[in-house]
């Protein structure tokens, strides 16, 4: 198997991500949650742009300015709006369909509105939730761009936010 540098790097990248995000879902705090997923939104996109995954890179890019948006808002006590909500659905949609190429990219499409809900939405109960159904969008994303890897990743995450769900979302 005849394995590139930027494949290498990219899943290089996408390890220190998932293990990045892996630590904020387990943490109690929500602030270390929206710190955590942006580490790994700006890791994780840079890995789909290696493999050449544009919805995969888009859907990390709206994740990052999402987290961004949410955690100033966390930090400022401020609410989160539903136009915030819909501005985020309503962008995914348009840029699915913009750069649309297969099946498949259906899946960053759908991971990204459950990301902007789970995330806008201020429960923790709700965030690890919206990650597990995240994981299994991107698990199937990931077998579409031969990031066979990252499956194993978010097996990962999927134990780490069922971790941080027990131990801190008990009631």
């Amino acid at each position: 198997m005849n394995m590139s540098l930027s494949y290498i790097i990219s899943q290089a990248l996408v390890t220190i991500a998932y293990i990045i995000l892996g630590i904020g879902l387990s943490r109690k705090s929500r602030i270390q949650i929206l710190i955590g997923s942006s580490v790994y939104s700006i890791l994780a996109g840079i890995h789909y742009i290696l493999l050449f995954g544009t919805m995969g890179a888009i859907s990390c890019f709206i994740g990052v300015i999402r987290n961004l948006l949410f955690y100033h808002n966390e930090k400022h006590a401020k609410e989160n709006s539903k136009l915030i909500l819909y501005a985020f659905c309503i962008i995914t949609i348009i840029l699915t369909v913009v750069f649309y190429q297969s099946l498949f990219d259906i899946f960053p499409c759908i991971l990204s509105i459950i990301g902007v809900y789970s995330y806008w939405n201020t429960s923790t109960k709700v965030t690890r939730i919206g990650n597990l159904l995240i994981s299994a969008c991107y698990i199937v994303y990931a077998i579409s761009i031969q990031s066979y890897f990252t499956i194993i990743l978010e097996v990962y995450l999927v134990f780490q936010t069922l971790i941080g769900y027990y131990k801190h979302e008990k009631n």
